[in-house]
């Protein structure tokens, strides 16, 4: 239906990345942060009033669960930062995305030179049409699969598995009705826009 090559620039994946998190990550993290703090709060209070015997017992739990909603408060901020230094090197990639009507495919565009050796010869000697160079990953539709749409991108998420990142930069107008029409049909609620 659909085939498009595209480049991801390292500030719209860190932006898309950011919104990811918002929507996936921080929610499930403050709620963790609250019981982690409530708990703190509740066994607090139990230090005060507790007897001379409890009290040690009272303020391990106490530190245990700061340390605790500490590391949900800085675990996502850790990840993301490990993410984009990771991907500094990856800007100039060449990405390729394609819409099917029972599936997504994506996958990177592979230099010339990363084809091997072998194949090119095998090629060469049975005079074979040479092997694409897309090394891609196929996405079927399913209650898995969620995808948002932000101003400058569609961001397509495997829940608990792979997170995706689609520009609309280089997609024409029409094209990128196409995937909303597709995505809205073939996902139900699990397609939202959040233009912002």
């Amino acid at each position: 239906m659909l085939t498009k090559q595209y480049h991801i620039p390292y500030e719209m994946f860190r932006n898309a990345f950011i919104a990811f998190q918002k929507q996936y990550v921080y929610p499930r993290s403050y709620v963790l942060m609250a019981v982690f703090l409530l708990i703190a709060g509740v066994y607090g209070y139990c230090v005060v009033e507790g007897t001379e015997q409890q009290r040690p017992i009272y303020c391990m739990i106490v530190m245990f669960c700061l340390v605790l909603a500490a590391f949900q408060w800085f675990n996502p901020r850790k990840i993301r930062r490990n993410l984009m230094e990771a991907i500094r090197g990856l800007e100039e990639d060449l990405y390729e995305f394609r819409l099917y009507p029972e599936y997504l495919e994506i996958g990177t565009i592979l230099p010339e030179e990363e084809l091997s050796q072998e194949q090119q010869e095998a090629d060469d000697l049975f005079d074979d049409t040479p092997q694409e160079n897309f090394s891609g990953t196929r996405i079927y539709y399913s209650n898995a699969l969620k995808v948002t749409e932000y101003s400058e991108f569609f961001i397509i998420y495997m829940k608990k598995s792979n997170f995706y990142v689609l520009p609309k930069k280089d997609f024409s107008e029409q094209e990128t009705e196409l995937l909303r029409t597709e995505f809205s049909k073939n996902l139900g609620k699990g397609f939202s826009k959040k233009m912002r």
